[in-house]
């Protein structure tokens, strides 16, 4: 094969290549071997790759359970719309604070959290001064509706806890704001 690849001068004086007929089609064949080869054995690999997946998701030996589902929660109808009513008191608040803030700081506020004193220490005296005028206020809409903090926030760890439950609180709101 070798015997067939020749070398000659250019008139321009580099070295050329040429090769005969024969050896460009055992090139040609070679490679396209080569090539069907590879695609081959990347079809098989990927096959081997989805059956072990398959398998993986049919075995015999389950992992750990599922986590159990929370317990449901037992609140009254009464207290869900007392809840939610208080809840959309509570909003009517946030958004008024939440606008004289936004004009102090000519920004989009961070996010405060009344029971994180340091989420209200971040913002300009002027806005901190709304914001406990606001945590001040939520908390008495809450006491003025016959729920304690506690009671409150029992109630809002359960609907995130409870999709359920979070639905109830929801469409009591929904029924409260109905004209």
């Amino acid at each position: 094969m070798l015997k067939r690849i020749q070398k000659k001068r250019n008139p321009g004086g580099d070295s050329v290549i040429i090769m005969s007929l024969a050896v460009q089609r055992m090139v040609f064949v070679h490679c396209s071997l080569f090539n069907l080869n590879r695609i081959f054995t990347r079809s098989i690999m990927s096959s081997l790759v989805v059956f072990f997946s398959i398998l993986h998701g049919c075995t015999v030996f389950q992992g750990p359970p599922p986590t159990p589902l929370p317990p449901p929660s037992n609140f009254s109808d009464e207290e869900v719309t007392n809840y939610a009513q208080t809840v959309l008191k509570i909003e009517d608040q946030r958004q008024i604070a939440y606008k004289e803030i936004e004009a102090i700081m000519d920004t989009q506020p961070p996010e405060i959290a009344c029971d994180q004193p340091e989420s209200i220490k971040k913002l300009p005296d002027e806005a901190q001064e709304i914001a406990v005028e606001f945590c001040n206020q939520s908390k008495k809409i809450a006491e003025d509706s016959g729920l304690s903090s506690d009671e409150f926030n029992a109630i809002t760890e359960n609907a995130q806890k409870d999709a359920v439950f979070k639905k109830r609180i929801q469409n009591a709101m929904i029924r409260i704001r109905r004209p």
